[in-house]
């Protein structure tokens, strides 16, 4: 069980509170999750009171090399030497680099560029060329897909949770039962620009859909002379034991892909929206229709460089596997001993979420876990889903902890 905190730490959560929003200081501490971080390495952080807390999240993939990766670290302090951002304005060959290396992990012949800085800014940029190249308005995505929060990304999500209070939303949006190539099928049009997706769903309690799906979609898009976006904020850079989540599936062949959060190694943000050539033409006659003064950082390219020559080789999605069959094997126990509050559970790679029997039971799992000190989160477009998807740099004895702790848990629920 957490310790009472400090009069330190409460005065700076009610300090937190007042300038960053008391509703949103309410519930993290409802999820357990009322931590201040000081200190930060590996799958650790601590709280200003001293406790260790074990990240089994990785931010949704920020940090999926774990915190201060020692070669991350001393890529930024190279870099720092002589770079700082770069200007947006010139050219720079740390910008060429990593737009190299990502060229050679993406399928087909998605290998043109544009850099920013968050996942959100990335998918923004997609459907905005997606419609500039098409010249048409439609956008399809999943009901329970979740592709960002500003504009175009927001129009894409279907919870009223995320949407309602902002509403009119752009228009020209609609929304299809994820895996039902029937329903796309009925949805899709000659006014549609682009079909956007995820290659699985975590945020929905990881929905993965049939191996033919991504397939029939493309065949779809490509009947309707529509683009196929593949959002790999998320599932990209080695998350599902494979590069990119969207070579799990054949045929899939995306015209735009997305890629963020661990693109930044958990250090400096950086994002990228890659598209095919015939796309990229769209900027041909709009050369600066978008522009990013901080997107694309000489700095961040160095640290997203050295992230890409750690996790895009054999031995280490080896292992990432193999670290998600030892999840599994654990998950496979908790089914047995607790059947009643344990439905079910997916995996993929370090991919992992725990569906759960209680429709809302994903906040007490979270607080509970958050009490034996590890850190997960409940999906956000199924309440009754707990995330697990720790840092890809996981040991077997972490992995170990957090299967007890969920063993707990799961106790304490029951």
């Amino acid at each position: 069980m957490k310790n009472k905190p400090s009069d330190k730490k409460k005065d700076l959560l009610k300090r937190y509170g007042y300038r960053f929003g008391e509703m949103r200081l309410r519930t993290m501490k409802h999820l357990g999750m009322d931590v201040i971080e000081t200190e930060r390495s590996g799958c650790y952080s601590r709280d200003i009171d001293g406790e260790l807390i074990l990240d089994a999240l990785a931010l949704q993939g920020v940090f999926n090399l774990g915190r201060r990766h020692p070669v991350i670290v001393e890529a930024l302090k190279e870099g720092i030497e002589t770079l700082d951002m770069g200007n947006n304005f010139f050219m720079s060959e740390q910008r060429l680099q990593l737009a190299e290396k990502l060229a050679e992990t993406t399928p087909c012949d998605v290998d043109c560029f544009f850099l920013s800085s968050t996942g959100s800014e990335a998918v923004e940029l997609a459907l905005k060329v997606a419609r500039g190249f098409t010249s048409r308005p439609g956008i399809i995505s999943a009901n329970e897909c979740y592709h960002g929060v500003t504009g175009f990304a927001l129009s894409t999500n279907s919870n009223p949770d995320y949407t309602a209070p902002f509403e009119p939303l752009i228009p020209g949006f609609s929304h299809v039962p994820f895996g039902s190539i029937d329903a796309l099928s009925a949805e899709i049009s000659d006014s549609t620009a682009a079909v956007i997706f995820e290659p699985m769903i975590s945020e929905a309690g990881l929905l993965i859909p049939p191996a033919d799906y991504f397939s029939e979609v493309r065949a779809l898009c490509d009947a309707h002379d529509s683009l196929l976006i593949i959002d790999e904020v998320v599932t990209g850079l080695g998350r599902t034991g494979k590069f990119w989540g969207i070579e799990h599936f054949d045929g899939a062949n995306p015209d735009i892909m997305i890629s963020g959060k661990g693109l930044s190694a958990g250090m400096y943000p950086m994002a990228a929206t890659m598209m095919t050539e015939e796309v990229a033409d769209f900027f041909l006659a709009y050369p600066f229709s978008h522009y990013s003064s901080t997107g694309g950082s000489d700095l961040g390219c160095v640290v997203a460089s050295a992230m890409i020559d750690i996790v895009n080789t054999p031995a280490f999605l080896e292992q990432v596997n193999l670290k998600g069959a030892r999840l599994a094997a654990g998950y496979e126990e908790l089914l047995n001993s607790y059947p009643e509050t344990l439905a079910s559970y997916g995996q993929i790679g370090l991919n992992t979420v725990l569906r759960l029997a209680d429709d809302s039971g994903g906040f007490r799992m979270n607080h509970y876990l958050a009490e034996a000190g590890v850190f997960a989160l409940l999906a956000t477009n199924s309440t009754a889903a707990i995330r697990i998807q720790p840092p890809l740099i996981v040991s077997d004895s972490e992995i170990d902890l957090i299967l007890n702790a969920l063993d707990g848990a799961f106790g304490r629920m029951r």
